[in-house]
């Protein structure tokens, strides 16, 4: 039993965690949801031990019969990766990347003096080979850049529980990871807490997924778990009022106005990318990889268009094209008529007229700038910069609910959804008639997500922008789009009205996609009092 008794979290006399109380049964799956900043990770670090220095912690949090709080680093050094276990959010910066991934799995065998180097790798293929990741094509010597996320996220996994931990806890495993990845990884932390015996603590801010996975679920806001229950009686009750805010944000749909003319903005024809491998001998030739294969589609003027498949499958590529970041080796891409492709290097003044929303608002943006530099960057690249550059910022600012006040201060300041809206202030600024949103929302939690996706529909409504919507969250497409287009292998397999593709899909790829997509029981639904 893993039991969590009144425990607090405190700096400087600012409290951070107010008497969480949370128990985990041997065997089964707790789910902890909530917005971000209400004290989810923090929940995890205090039982791992791994809390900044200053923090102050109260309370208890029970493996057993041992206080975790109360043990030295020392000791808490034996129980870490031995009989507790974490999986963090991000594998690629969780993943030593100079290291193999066999020494890497290793690794936490060898520390504890589980195993000697040469069993220590025998357990690491044994374990990699649990998690979906075979010796035929993931030797041990592979390196963390030559896999893809859902793959480093497998090694991650491996890692977490190379020792058969009494507890796991997975902080947002599945955020970045496209739906049909995300349903394999959620299939094998449920297969491995079955089959291991391990309690699992699921942290994440993604209800459809809890439904599916959690025996128990707990609603935390602000440091505090406000209403915690069985999974369905939970979702049938809802008895607090933040538990029904997040559910309805959630299953949120913005106020949309079709406006689309049947005009022609962005036009893709027969468009063709590949990239060269490596070659297979010392005088071989290299070879060649296809990633866009004969793509050809339009984005009328106002209207939303979706783009969407699983991770690899060519969206970025076929992206990267459009904004001219990339070459075609055949076909063409128009904007309005004009070719964007004509010369050695895309044209600005087309380019102007396209603008991007990427999915990491903070990995976009230069820290040292203030945010009028950060939203006025797109003048910084065009050959002569606007008089009123300020009044632009401060306009663009506010179309996005933000001050003009904004301005002066630093990306660090913001929250995660502020960051956001600051990206799309930088990509209004230049009056595009096209919008290319790269994941834009996937990182929010639901909450912050509804609020983003009503700011861009009334962007859309204001200044009749067009918007090619990239994402792999299903829900986010059919709430935002008119269309939507399913890519696999560099393809375009299905494309068709939103409604009519999500409830009709007519290629079994789309409805695999459907399927794997995680969704809230109907008739757990509808029984609040609210």
């Amino acid at each position: 039993m893993i039991r969590l008794d009144r425990l607090s979290v405190s700096v400087h006399g600012l409290p951070i965690l107010r008497d969480v109380t949370l128990e985990i049964a041997p065997g089964k799956v707790t789910g902890l949801v909530g917005e971000s900043g209400s004290g989810k990770s923090m929940t995890a670090l205090a039982m791992m031990g791994l809390l900044p220095q200053g923090f102050v912690t109260n309370g208890h949090a029970w493996l057993d019969d041992r206080d975790l709080t109360t043990l030295p680093e020392r000791e808490m050094c034996r129980l870490r990766g031995n009989r507790v276990g974490m999986i963090f959010q991000e594998p690629m910066t969780a993943l030593n990347p100079v290291r193999c991934i066999g020494d890497q799995v290793a690794e936490t065998l060898i520390i504890h003096g589980k195993a000697n180097r040469a069993d220590a790798m025998d357990i690491a293929r044994q374990r990699l080979d649990r998690v979906g990741l075979p010796d035929d094509r993931f030797p041990l010597t592979r390196y963390p850049h030559e896999l893809s996320g859902g793959q480093r996220q497998r090694v991650c996994i491996a890692m977490a529980v190379a020792l058969n931990p009494k507890l796991l806890i997975a902080d947002e495993p599945t955020t970045a990871l496209d739906v049909t990845t995300q349903a394999q990884i959620l299939d094998l932390l449920k297969g491995l807490v079955e089959e291991e015996g391990m309690s699992l603590l699921l942290i994440t801010h993604d209800l459809a997924v809890v439904a599916d996975m959690a025996d128990h679920v707990a609603v935390m806001q602000e440091g505090e778990i406000v209403e915690q229950g069985p999974t369905e009686v939970l979702f049938r009750t809802m008895a607090h009022p933040y538990t029904r805010k997040l559910f309805a944000a959630s299953s949120h749909q913005p106020a949309r106005v079709a406006q689309a003319e049947d005009v022609p903005l962005l036009s893709v024809e027969g468009a063709v990318r590949d990239y060269p491998t490596a070659r297979k001998g010392v005088f071989g030739r290299p070879g060649s990889f296809r990633a866009v294969d004969d793509v050809s589609f339009s984005v009328n003027r106002g209207e939303s268009l979706g783009l969407v498949g699983e991770s690899g499958c060519g969206k970025s590529t076929l992206t990267r094209a459009i904004l001219g970041l990339d070459a075609l080796q055949g076909g063409s891409i128009r904007l309005d008529g004009q070719e964007i492709h004509a010369g050695p290097h895309p044209d600005g003044a087309i380019r102007r007229r396209m603008q991007v929303v990427f999915q990491d608002p903070y990995g976009s943006f230069n820290p040292r700038w203030r945010v009028e530099r950060l939203v006025a960057e797109p003048f910084h690249l065009m050959d002569t910069r606007p008089p009123d550059t300020r009044d632009r910022v401060a306009t663009a600012l506010g179309d996005v609910g933000l001050p003009p006040e904004a301005m002066e201060r630093y990306i660090h300041e913001f929250s995660g959804g502020q960051r956001q809206r600051i990206a799309i202030a930088r990509a209004l600024i230049t009056n595009p008639d096209l919008i290319i949103l790269d994941e834009a929302v996937s990182a929010l939690d639901v909450s912050i997500r509804a609020q983003i996706l009503d700011l861009l529909a009334k962007l859309q409504r204001e200044h009749g922008l067009a918007y090619l919507f990239i994402s792999h969250d299903l829900s986010v497409v059919r709430a935002i789009t008119d269309r939507v287009m399913v890519m696999q292998a560099g393809r375009i397999v299905e494309e068709g009205a939103t409604d009519k593709v999500f409830t009709d899909p007519q290629h079994d790829y789309t409805r695999t996609l459907i399927a794997a997509t995680p969704v809230i029981p109907a008739a757990w639904q509808g029984e609040s009092d609210d």
